[in-house]
C-alpha cells in the first residue's frame, strides 16, 4: 500500500541525492525516535516504524534479539554551519535589495534584511531545504558489525515484524538533525520561491546565507518541522544500510515481493542507483510458504551511506563544496 505523501517522500528524495550527506527526508523524524544504530522500517504511508535500538540493550531483550557482538563505536558529535540546501536543477539567484523586493517580505524579519535570495528551476522538479544552525552530525563506524547483526537475527525480525518481508528495514548509521527546518519542494518547471536572509555571508559552494531567514509561508509551499525553543532535533539527512528478503528460493526462484517502490522500502526490480546489493545470508522460509522441498529467503543490504567524512577528511568536504556549481548564483537588480 501506498499514499501521495509517500510519493512526496520519495521524489524529494531523489531530488536531493546531489547532496553528500545520505537520503533527504521530506518529514523530517525527531531524532529521539530515528537516531543511529536505530532498526526499523518505513511503512506503505512513509512512517517511519522503530524495531529495537541496537546500542541499547533493553530495547533488543524486549524483542528477543541478540546483541551486537562487536563493540560500536560512535564517532565524535560535530556542529555545523549550512547553507540551503537546493535539488541539482534549481538556480540560485541573488536579489539587489536596492532594487526593491516584495514588501512581505521585507517586512517579516525580526531584524534587519541583509540579503535575499530567488530559487526557482526552468522545467525540472525542484527543492530547497533551510536549515537553523547548528545541524548536528552523528554517525558511527564501521557498518560490518551491522551486518553480522542482521545475519544473525534476520529470521527473528520476520517473525516478530512480517511486514518486513514486503517493506525491508533499515539500520541508520547516521544523521543530520537541526531544531528548526523548512522544506518546499514543487513539481513544476517554472516555478519559484523567495527568501530574505538576516546574515549576509555566503559561505564556498552555498546557496545562500545561513541563520534566520523568512519567506511568504504556506501559501509558496513550505512545510515546516521543529522549533528553536524545543530541545528536539529533527532529521534531515541520514545515512543507513537497507536490507530485504530480495528473493523466494523454493521450487522456482522468484521475487520475494512485487513492490515496485524507491530508495526508502522494499525492494526496487530495476534499479539505476549503481548500488550493487550485498547477500548476508539466508533464512527459512516460513512454514505456511513452503510447499515440498524447504523454501528460502534471500536477505541483501544495499549501502546508503553519507560521502563525505567532515570530521576524519575535512580536505574531500573543501573539494567537494569547490566543485560544487557555484557559479549557478546570479544576482538580479
Amino acid at each position: 500500500m501506498s499514499s501521495s505523501r509517500w510519493q512526496l517522500d520519495q521524489q524529494y528524495a531523489d531530488l536531493m541525492k546531489n547532496h553528500p550527506f545520505g537520503i533527504a527526508l521530506y518529514r523530517p523524524p525527531p531524532q529521539s525516535a530515528f537516531k543511529p544504530g536505530v532498526c526499523g522500517y518505513f511503512d506503505g504511508f512513509g512512517e517511519w516504524n522503530s524495531i529495537a535500538q541496537l546500542d541499547d540493550p533493553d530495547s533488543l531483550n524486549s524483542m528477543g534479539l541478540s546483541p551486537v557482538r562487536e563493540e560500536l563505536q560512535k564517532a565524535s558529535r560535530e556542529n555545523i554551519k549550512w547553507g540551503p540546501k537546493t535539488a541539482e536543477f534549481v538556480k540560485v539567484k541573488k536579489i539587489s535589495l536596492s532594487a526593491g523586493i516584495d514588501s512581505a517580505l521585507a517586512t517579516a524579519l525580526p531584524v534587519n534584511l541583509s540579503a535575499a535570495y530567488a530559487y526557482s528551476t526552468e522545467t525540472a522538479n525542484g527543492a530547497v531545504l533551510l536549515t537553523a544552525p547548528p545541524v548536528v552530525h552523528e554517525r558511527y563506524y564501521f557498518e560490518s558489525h551491522f551486518k553480522k547483526w542482521v545475519k544473525e537475527n534476520a529470521k527473528i525480525l520476520m517473525q516478530k515484524r512480517p511486514e518486513v518481508k514486503d517493506y525491508g528495514f533499515w539500520i541508520v548509521t547516521s544523521t543530520f538533525a537541526t531544531k528548526l527546518c523548512e522544506i518546499n519542494m514543487w513539481k513544476t518547471g517554472g516555478k519559484g520561491v523567495k527568501v530574505g536572509f538576516a546574515a549576509k555571508a555566503v559561505g564556498i559552494g552555498e546557496a545562500g546565507p545561513s541563520g534566520e531567514w523568512k519567506h511568504n509561508g504556506k501559501e509558496d509551499g513550505w512545510n515546516g518541522f521543529g522549533n528553536l525553543e524545543g530541545d528536539e532535533q529533527f532529521v534531515v539527512f541520514f545515512g543507513g544500510l537497507k536490507f530485504q528478503f530480495s528473493w523466494f528460493i523454493g521450487e522456482s526462484l522468484k521475487p520475494a515481493t512485487g513492490s515496485s517502490s524507491r530508495i526508502l522500502r522494499g525492494v526496487e526490480p530495476e534499479s539505476d542507483s549503481g548500488i550493487e546489493p550485498e547477500v548476508i545470508t539466508t533464512i527459512p522460509a516460513p512454514e505456511e510458504e513452503t510447499v515440498g522441498d524447504p523454501a528460502f529467503y534471500l536477505v541483501d543490504c544495499e549501502e546508503y551511506l553519507e560521502k563525505v567524512d567532515f570530521g576524519q577528511n575535512i580536505q574531500a568536504a573543501d573539494e567537494w563544496m569547490n566543485a560544487y556549481d557555484n557559479s549557478k548564483i546570479d544576482t538580479l537588480g
